[in-house]
């Protein structure tokens, strides 16, 4: 289904903003002061899209689009696009480690804790690394990012610090989705593959209809921008 993963498959940029909210002040004598303000530290997209679509191919793109317009939320699946660099995953588990790891229900504030981990055997030894910084794990809804290299150990579970705080509190296991492996809990009706942020567009384009023989090309006025929906 078209749908504004389409947009992002065919952007020729993606900006990415996962910032905490900081305010600054300067005083008279030029000294800076600093001061965090808690949020949800959602994550925000902005995707230039290419101007070279043709419209008799992509009507059904344009209707998704309207349909959702800057209401409803849609769902970026970075493992299906051409960007699956974005969340790719650089520690030593095969996809089908990942996909029998479990989140326990002890993970709360900045850290997830991993169980069901791979046995020690092989080549995979304690030093093996289960994520290192800058992984994806998705628990629930939200993604997370790892700000630690974290190894296998001798441990039944791991303990992985990430960059915001938890938002989902868990009350069972559940299954790991790390990088682009893992299968995600439903989302709007649907599962993924991989990390997936449901977003909500709070920029969206007009477009313009270039002329060609017998069809158009679609150009847009400006990029789409899309936050993070925190329930």
């Amino acid at each position: 289904m078209a749908t504004l993963n389409t947009i992002l498959s065919i952007a020729e940029s993606v900006g990415i903003n996962d910032q905490r909210f900081i305010g600054q002040t300067m005083s008279r004598n030029q000294r800076i002061s600093t001061s965090e303000i808690l949020s949800v530290q959602p994550f925000g997209f902005e995707m230039k899209p290419m101007n070279y679509l043709l419209y008799s191919q992509n009507r059904q793109l344009l209707s998704e689009l309207r349909a959702a317009d800057r209401e409803y939320e849609q769902y970026l699946n970075f493992g299906t696009t051409g960007w699956s660099n974005y969340i790719a995953y650089q520690g030593d588990m095969s996809s089908a480690q990942i996909g029998a790891c479990q989140y326990q229900t002890s993970s709360a504030n900045k850290t997830i804790v991993l169980g069901s981990l791979p046995a020690l055997s092989g080549s995979f030894t304690s030093s093996s690394y289960i994520v290192k910084t800058g992984d994806f794990l998705q628990i629930d809804r939200y993604a997370y990012i790892a700000t630690a290299n974290v190894q296998r150990g001798s441990s039944t579970t791991v303990n992985i610090p990430v960059h915001r705080t938890i938002m989902t509190t868990l009350v069972s296991p559940m299954n790991a989705v790390i990088g682009q492996y893992g299968t995600t809990q439903s989302l709007g009706g649907n599962t993924y593959t991989g990390t997936t942020f449901p977003v909500i567009l709070v920029q969206y384009p007009n477009y313009i209809l270039v002329p060609m023989t017998n069809d158009s090309f679609i150009s847009w006025t400006s990029t789409f921008r899309a936050i993070e929906a925190v329930l």
